[in-house]
């Protein structure tokens, strides 16, 4: 194994190494979960029109209190063009929320506030309380025609691609879905449904990989299992590595006599820029790439995998497609002493409490996956003399997904 480096040296080889994605044109109706990569621009002053709030009628604010009643003169529903409700005094147009209001008109009075004469004219009970610009949502008044509304490099929810109907994008120029596989390695996993002999465990960390992936809006199209032999996985890794852009690989990467996957990795010319880092747990953690793949060497315990996975993974898929990894800003304190090292970062599940408060939760090793379900997410602790950081010392919090 290589030298062991530091997490923050990890993250900048990786995002140095990262493979090229296209952007391809996509209907709208597909873009949800991709990445936008083009700005969008108000087509037009929004809202287009000077819009009706409420219900009820559009008048000009010089006739209240000139005028005992008012008569209505026009329908002004939704949908329709612009109407007028004619120069004679107390004229006015009833109108429906959404509608133009007459372009003669300056102020629209709910229903609510109103009464109707047996002649059908209408009266407002508080008259002096309506002024010009009541209930109107003015032209442009939200966003001029040119203006930035969606930057590039944005993750298209369903708030984004309602904006981008508004100004007229059937199609969108968005990151290409990559394609990720999951490898799971080792003799001694079997299937879930399987019996396990004495010696052999279940499949669990492929899984648990393609879950966090599709709750952080990623979807691998496959998990494969390779078994302890590396001619077969020489060959298959060869085939996974021209069809994907990413492959995720747990397990194999340590020094034992069948850890396999650094060399062959090696054998198949892809570049190697780390393997090893000073962290706990995930130390043997790797990175391979070429100019159209990046492979994630995960260990195979399942702390590990999960914790590296987060860390690195995730967020260095997403700065490829273009968009801002999901780091989390929210910071804990912690509500007791948490044990560090001094020598190596230590990622420590933690427990999330009231006020932003943090319970350390150690794993009894690397290995004890069920530990974590008491725990949200973990934190960062870098290397410190003291081997501890004292109650009260605050962390950037990451959750597990």
């Amino acid at each position: 194994m290589q030298p062991l480096i530091r997490p923050t040296e990890a993250r900048q080889r990786i995002d140095a190494h990262l493979p090229a994605i296209p952007t391809i044109t996509c209907p709208l109706d597909k873009c949800a979960g991709r990445v936008l990569r083009e700005a969008i621009t108000a087509d037009r002053p929004l809202p287009p029109f000077n819009r009706a709030m409420m219900d009820g009628y559009a008048l000009r604010s010089a006739d209240i209190g000139s005028v005992e009643a008012f008569t209505v003169t026009v329908q002004a529903p939704a949908g329709t063009a612009a109407q007028t409700i004619g120069a004679q005094p107390g004229n006015c147009a009833e109108i429906m929320t959404g509608a133009v209001v007459p372009c003669d008109a300056d102020c629209v009075v709910p229903y609510e506030v109103t009464d109707k004469d047996p002649d059908g004219r209408i009266r407002l009970r508080t008259p002096s309380e309506h002024r010009a610009g009541n209930c109107i949502h003015y032209l442009g008044s939200d966003h001029a025609a040119g203006t930035v509304l969606l930057p590039a490099n944005v993750r298209l929810g369903r708030r984004e691609l309602a904006i981008a109907a508004t100004c007229g994008h059937a199609e969108l120029q968005v990151t290409k879905i990559p394609a990720v596989s999951i490898i799971s390695t080792g003799d001694e996993l079997v299937d879930v449904a399987a019996t396990p002999a004495a010696h052999q465990i279940r499949r669990s960390n492929d899984l648990s990989i393609e879950t966090a992936l599709t709750n952080a809006q990623l979807h691998a199209k496959e998990r494969i299992h390779l078994p302890d032999d590396a001619a077969i996985s020489k060959q298959r890794l060869a085939l996974l590595i021209q069809a994907n852009t990413f492959l995720i690989i747990s397990g194999g990467i340590s020094m034992g006599q069948k850890d396999y996957i650094p060399g062959t990795l090696d054998e198949l010319g892809l570049r190697n820029h780390f393997h090893g880092v000073k962290q706990k747990p995930g130390k043997p953690f790797g990175f391979w790439s070429n100019d159209h793949c990046a492979v994630f060497t995960l260990p195979g315990n399942p702390l590990s995998a999960l914790t590296a996975l987060h860390h690195y993974v995730i967020p260095a898929i997403q700065t490829a497609m273009g968009a801002p990894a999901a780091r989390s800003m929210h910071r804990v304190q912690l509500t007791e002493p948490a044990k560090a090292r001094d020598d190596i970062t230590v990622f420590m599940p933690i427990q999330l409490m009231e006020n932003n408060q943090a319970r350390p939760h150690p794993a009894q090793n690397s290995g004890d996956q069920a530990s974590i379900l008491a725990t949200d997410g973990y934190i960062e602790l870098p290397p410190t003399p003291q081997q501890v950081y004292p109650a009260g010392s605050a962390f950037q919090f990451h959750p597990w997904l």
